[in-house]
Order: C-alpha cells, then structure tokens, then sequence
C-alpha cells in the first residue's frame, strides 16, 4: 500500500510538472502569466528534488541555487522564447528523471544524470595543452553508434548529453550529425563544447530550428587571452557567432579553463559583464589539467586562485547575475561530491573507449564490444554497474568525507593512482607521461597538499529556513493575477 500511495504520488507530481512547463510554454508571450508557470515550475522542480533528496546538507546547497535558477530562467523567455521552449521540455523531463533515477539508485542502481560523449576526436584547431589531444585527423563515432549510445544512457537515466572532442561542429558541417540527434531525442538536452568557430549561418539556422542544442564557446579570458591561446581572430569570430545565433533563439554559453596565468582576469566582475553583454547565457569553469598534448603542471592554479573563483562564484550567484554559472570542481557541495563513475556521469571518446570521467585519461571498455554482445556486460548500464574500474572509482568517492576536496584526481591523487591499478583499466589516448608516476603526479601531489590546507577557509552557505521565499513571492503574485 506505501508503494502504491508512493506510485500514485509520483504521478500526480509528474501530471502537476506537465501541467507547469505547458503552461509556461503556452505563456511565454504573456509576462503576467508567465511569471505564474515559471514560477510553479522551480517550485516543482524544488518539491521534486526535496522529495528525491535523502542528504540534507546537499538539500541546503540545492535550495540555495534555486534562487541563481529563477533569474535566469526569466532570463532565458525574455531573450531567447525559441530556446525557452525547448529548456522547458528539458526541464520537464529531468524533473521525471530525478524520479525515474531515485527509484533505480534506492534499488542498487546506478543511475547517471548525464554522459559525455564525442562525436570526434578532430579538431580544426592546434590549441597548446589540448586536455583532449586533439588533431586533424581521428576518430569520427558513427551516427548509428551515437544513436544507439544515446538510446542506451537515456534507459540509464540520463537526460542531459553532452558533445564533447575535438571538435563536434565538424561532424554537424558533414553530414548534420548533432540536429539530427536533437531532432531524434527532442526531450533531451545537448550540450555542446566548442570552438565556435564553425558555427556559420546555415548551422545558426539548424540550431535555432531544434531549439535543444546548447553550444558553450570556449573564452580563455578576454580578447587578447582568447587570440593567444587559439588564434588571431577567433575571440571576434565567436563574438560574431554569439550574435548570429541569438538571432535565431539559441541559448548560448561559455567555457572557461582556468589557468596560473587567466585565472585573475577570468575572477572579475569585468569579465563576467561581458559574457552577459554578447549574449551568453550560462557559463562553465573548469581547472586546467595537466593531460593531453604537452601540458604543463606549472599553469594549474594555486590554491589560492582555487579559492578565489569559489568565492568570486557565490558573490555573482547571491548577487542573482541573470546567468547560469557551473564550476566543475568547487560546486562539489552542490552535487555532494565528484560525480564521475557513473555516479552523475562518464565518458565516451569518439573510438568507443569508456572512461569514468572525461579528465581521467584512462579507459577500461569499448561501446562497441558492449553493443555487438562481445564480453560479459550485457549493456552499457551492466558495464557502468559492474566494471571493476567503475566500482572502484565509487568506493573511492564513499571515501571523501570533505566535499570542498571531491576530486579523485587532482585532490585525491593516491586514490586515482589506485584505481589506475585496477585490472582492465589501461591508458586514454590523452594520459601524458609522468601523470601517474612522474613531475605531473609530483605536480598534482603538491596542489593537492595545497588545496586541502586552504580548502577549509572556503565560504559556506548562510542557512536556509523553508523553501526559498522568493519563489513562494512569486507564485502568490502570479496566482492573484490569474485570479483576476
């Protein structure tokens, strides 16, 4: 009977959900009613996750980026009503998700949020210290094969795909590979990690016709930061091409790698008013990591740096700055920790390998051998379930009590070294010498020495008291117009 009373429970959230994203979708025009959905959507999606959400401090942390959400949700159906559309059937859907995958993880499951995948591993760009290693030539992952892998995670749970390489736009330029995944799977949300710079007119207007492709352009900074790394002309390259494709309803955003040398520039209100004034609508940051093609450990941040875009973070997300903001390795708090391993997400490269997070520069599967029945796992959810590498990367996260500190590789590094022992994992195409035993691995010793002394002055979270009140402000103010 307390399943049954759970089922039908689930349903009516679920009609409820439904009924919030028609509803906005319906209202996008209308501002007053708009504010009405929009509202009752983050209040689902918050009563969702409070009714999935068995951590209590994650909870906390969830709560309190609910408020950075609702502005740039409003953001979003003001500027860009076309990507609106297609970010409330994302919406939709995770909500059902975080369902879906509650139930499967309080069976034993596995049950990953999100994947990365690359369509290839070409890139037409040379970038020094490419994490991916990237070349002109590689490897291209099939349509087919991309379709199948697609199907294969969304059973798992997950409903937000990430495109990653190389560079993914080549495979859109020769035979529209990422529309005709997002037309295929209109549901699901494509990210998408660029270049920008084949994102020409003809791919704009794709773009804006699928609505559920979301291409994050790499910045290195500003200007002249941007052309240093990249190329001369490619920072007004991507300025023109943020411009085309706002033009055309897509939600754009960027990707920033911090490094030793950007990372004081990249912490500056400046900054952050620039990628709001061309137009993006969201933003990634990531540390830079010692792999690929010729790093160099002496470019990882310091730990003070570290600390400094942590802070730097919470000041714009409690300032209610009207964009969406991720930081990979500081929002661990967020998602109670690392998420690879198939926790939250893994990692396909364009050969088929399968690796437990797109910066550990190892493998230990190939796609394709799951898919043709080669081998003991009869699918990619039995892989990331049962695989030795994988499980021994999730017994190494139940090992982290300190969520400041959740990374296995740069502040855990003996637990990856472990994993890296482990039987069937073997070394990715991006695992440079010396990660693992040599000046790197002393590099990243020393970071993460470092980091873990620092780690503990970082900001916490001022307490919340019930649901935001905001949110609760607006659904009541839209309710008495509705009324009306």
């Amino acid at each position: 009977m307390v399943s049954l009373r759970g089922d039908l429970s689930d349903r009516w959230s679920d009609l409820a959900l439904v009924a919030a994203v028609k509803g906005a979708d319906l209202g996008l025009q209308i501002p007053l009613v708009r504010e009405f959905f929009l509202a009752r959507l983050l209040r689902r999606l918050e009563d969702t996750h409070q009714a999935c959400e068995d951590d209590a401090d994650k909870l906390r942390h969830d709560r309190w980026f609910a408020l950075h959400l609702r502005r740039f949700l409003h953001r979003l159906v003001e500027e860009r009503p076309a990507a609106a559309r297609a970010i409330l059937r994302f919406l939709g859907t995770w909500s059902r998700d975080v369902f879906r995958r509650t139930h499967a993880w309080r069976g034993g499951a596995v049950t990953p949020c999100a994947v990365v995948i690359e369509p290839t591993d070409r890139c037409n760009l040379n970038c020094p210290g490419c994490y991916a290693k990237s070349t002109r030539q590689g490897s291209d992952m099939p349509y087919d094969l991309l379709v199948e892998t697609v199907e294969q995670v969304i059973e798992m749970g997950v409903t937000l795909v990430t495109l990653s390489g190389g560079e993914p736009f080549l495979r859109e330029r020769s035979d529209q590979t990422l529309t005709r995944l997002a037309r295929r799977f209109p549901d699901r949300g494509f990210l998408v990690y660029t270049n920008g710079t084949l994102l020409d007119a003809e791919v704009a207007d794709r773009l804006g016709e699928v609505g559920n492709i979301f291409p994050a352009i790499s910045v290195e900074g500003f200007e002249h930061q941007t052309d240093a790394r990249r190329g001369r002309g490619i920072y007004e390259q991507n300025r023109r091409a943020r411009q085309r494709l706002a033009e055309r309803g897509v939600m754009t955003g960027f990707s920033a790698t911090l490094t030793r040398e950007n990372c004081d520039a990249i912490c500056t209100d400046a900054f952050l008013d620039l990628r709001i004034e061309e137009g993006d609508m969201f933003g990634w940051f990531f540390l830079m990591q010692p792999i690929g093609r010729s790093p160099r450990p002496d470019l990882m941040v310091t730990a003070a740096q570290r600390a400094r875009l942590r802070e730097t973070l919470r000041l714009w997300r409690e300032a209610d700055r009207p964009i969406f903001l991720g930081d990979f390795w500081n929002d661990g708090p967020l998602v109670g920790g690392c998420i690879a391993g198939g926790r939250y997400y893994f990692h396909i490269y364009a050969n088929g390998d399968i690796s437990p997070c797109v910066f550990a520069p190892v493998a230990c599967g190939n796609i394709r051998d799951i898919l043709a029945g080669h081998g003991p796992y009869a699918s990619l959810r039995d892989f990331v379930q049962r695989h030795p590498v994988f499980r021994a990367f999730r017994e190494e996260q139940d090992r982290i009590q300190d969520r400041a500190r959740p990374c296995l590789l740069v502040d855990h590094p003996a637990a990856f070294r472990r994993i890296a022992r482990v039987k069937g994992c073997y070394a990715g195409k991006n695992m440079a010498e010396g990660y693992l035993d040599g000046d790197i691995a002393r590099a990243i010793d020393r970071a993460a020495e470092e980091w873990a002394a620092t780690a503990a002055t970082a900001a916490t979270l001022p307490p919340l008291a019930g649901p935001p009140a905001p949110l609760r402000a607006h659904a009541d103010a839209g309710r008495a117009v509705v009324s009306a």
